[in-house]
């Protein structure tokens, strides 16, 4: 019995894990039709990524996970629209598509990287206020400090923020390791980006212009966040941002509508009409609550007031915050609190084990993946393979079954078909002899031919080539005798192929695609170097009525007969035919 090697409906676990560069959470969805399920959850508060992530899988192993693919939730992933003038029925190739996105999202994703500052860490941690931060960056720039006054700028002018926070006892130094701990995994000086990207609609004001979501992130980091799960022995799919993706619990008729999703020190407000993302904006504060955080992205969003709002807020103050903001906006909120978002699992860890896994419906979030995006559906290896596999299927079954048809038709035909045999064995005799009479007669025939193009060859030889042959080298001679003064002897001519040059020579700014069809060496010595510059120039006068050209002509001092000081001559007697004209007389011929 012939079985399948893929598992087709068997249910997939996925390992989600969410990161701030300070605390790591993970938890296992495993997809029962079209609902995720949490196997097993854990969190690590370790400082080193590295260390966070091996502390969480071991500890969702010993909780009984088999291990497989995982991905990650990062601030360090950007998520933007962007316009780009490209209908999404009619996509540009995969390569052409990264380089129109990375063009448009590489300068924000440089802005967004400069937020992961030493000084927006601590300041997001709570180790040290907004205020203290400003002043540490005063005396780094060396402003006037009402402290110290410009001795107190000069001496701390130029300082590293944090040792100069420590310094001033803001801040511990376990406070600072910690930041720079996490620093490491939120910035990157490669210049080097992956993206992925996804459709959403046409620009209203902008006919032919669509907006497109796209997620983005270093190279670097990306890899690097690979390499750590490969070390654990887990696959890392793809990267997701660390806000956006609670877009996909949204459900697929909800439109319009506006999703407000927060978290520590950032707010996401994203507008959706018919179906897809039309504007978003991120905003970015430490110092700020959350309250703040999400009245400022709301306002500079200025979506419509009738539109319904969405809440994606998973912390403890989440009641109050939702509270605030009806009281503040004066609009009905509807949380965004799907089974089983709790305090391991955020919105957008649920969002993005959805899309992962292949159950979000409108693609209002996307990856980031080293290489960029899938292919289409149709160009991946494995979709391809099982198509094959099908096919074969089909075949063998199509192929087993006419087998047997085929059978009893040759069982009732073979004794019809012995009988035809001793018909048909004569018939072959008969054309056998005759196909031996044609064969005799062709090569007689081509024998005659061979003949017949040899005494052409001859006629041609005899009657054109020797003729004009001889007129060719008389021609040559009388123009040697009448170039040749009192200070210039001929000391070689001959034509056995190109001579060699002394110097290489020019390429021809424009290509000649005529043919050489006659090749003169001359060599002559001169008395001097005007007289055989002369030579060269009667030369190229005298042969151009002939239909010939001077090439590699060169000059250089030697002695001559007697050893006498002078200057040899060199150069190339040329006819040169185009091959069109060598085309056309080998069909006369």
């Amino acid at each position: 019995m012939l079985k399948s090697p893929f598992n087709f409906g068997k249910a997939k676990s996925l390992l989600v894990c969410e990161t701030d560069g300070f605390i790591m959470r993970g938890v296992v969805f495993m997809r029962t039709g079209k609902e995720l399920v949490v196997l097993h959850k854990a969190q690590s508060q370790q400082a080193n990524m590295a260390d966070a992530v091996a502390d969480l899988v071991k500890a969702l192993k010993s909780d009984g996970w088999d291990g497989g693919d995982a991905v990650l939730l990062s601030p360090t992933v950007l998520s933007t629209l962007i316009e780009l003038p490209i209908n999404p029925k009619k996509p540009r190739p995969l390569l052409q598509m990264q380089e129109l996105v990375k063009w448009e999202v590489e300068p924000l994703l440089m802005q967004h990287t400069t937020q992961w500052s030493v000084g927006h860490l601590l300041v997001g941690r709570g180790y040290m206020t907004e205020e203290q931060a400003e002043a540490v960056m005063d005396l780094q720039q060396a402003k006037p400090n009402p402290a110290g006054g410009l001795e107190l700028s000069d001496k701390y002018a130029l300082r590293r923020f944090g040792e100069l926070a420590e310094e001033l006892g803001y801040i511990r130094t376990s406070q600072l390791k910690a930041c720079l701990a996490g620093q490491e995994w939120l910035k990157s000086d490669d210049e080097d980006i992956e993206c992925g990207w996804v459709p959403q609609g046409e620009v209203n004001d902008v006919p032919g212009t669509y907006n497109w979501l796209v997620s983005c992130t270093n190279k670097s980091l990306l890899q690097r966040w690979t390499k750590t799960f490969r070390t654990q022995g887990i696959t890392l799919q793809a990267m997701y941002p660390l806000a956006g993706c609670s877009a996909s619990l949204l459900n697929d008729d909800v439109s319009p509508a506006v999703i407000i999703e927060s978290h520590d020190d950032l707010a996401l407000v994203q507008h959706v009409l018919e179906g897809n993302i039309s504007s978003q904006y991120l905003y970015v504060n430490p110092a700020k609550d959350l309250l703040q955080l999400c009245l400022e992205s709301y306002h500079t969003l200025n979506p419509s007031a009738a539109d319904p709002i969405y809440l994606a807020n998973w912390q403890a103050n989440s009641q109050d915050l939702s509270d605030e903001l009806k009281s503040t906006l004066n609009v009905e909120l509807n949380a965004l609190n799907n089974v089983p978002i709790s305090e391991s699992v955020s919105p957008g860890m649920l969002g993005a084990g959805l899309h992962a896994l292949g159950l979000a419906g409108l693609k209002r979030c996307t990856d980031v993946r080293i290489g960029g995006p899938l292919p289409t559906l149709w160009q991946r290896v494995e979709i391809r393979a099982a198509a094959l596999f099908f096919v074969l299927f089909l075949a063998m079954a199509g192929t087993e079954l006419s087998l047997m048809i085929r059978d009893n038709h040759i069982q009732s035909h073979k004794i019809e078909l012995d009988a035809q045999w001793n018909l048909i064995d004569g018939a072959m005799s008969r054309i056998k002899g005759d196909i031996k009479q044609v064969e005799q007669r062709k090569a007689l025939l081509k024998e005659q031919e061979i003949d017949q193009l040899r005494t052409e060859a001859r006629l041609t030889f005899f009657g054109e080539k020797i003729p004009s042959r001889v007129a060719l080298i008389q021609a040559v001679l009388g123009i040697l005798q009448s170039a040749i003064g009192e200070n210039v002897i001929i000391t070689n001519i001959d034509e056995f192929g190109r001579r060699a040059t002394v110097m290489p020579t020019l390429p021809s700014a424009i290509k000649d695609s005529r043919i050489e069809v006659e090749n003169f060496n001359l060599a002559a010595w001169a008395l001097s170097e005007t007289a055989a510059q002369s030579f060269i120039q009667k030369m190229k006068e005298a042969v151009d009525p002939w239909g010939l050209e001077i090439r590699d002509s060169k000059v250089f001092s030697r002695l001559g007969p007697m050893d006498l000081e002078g200057f040899a001559v060199s150069m190339r007697l040329v006819k040169l035919v185009s091959a069109e004209s060598i085309k056309k007389q080998q069909a006369k011929r």
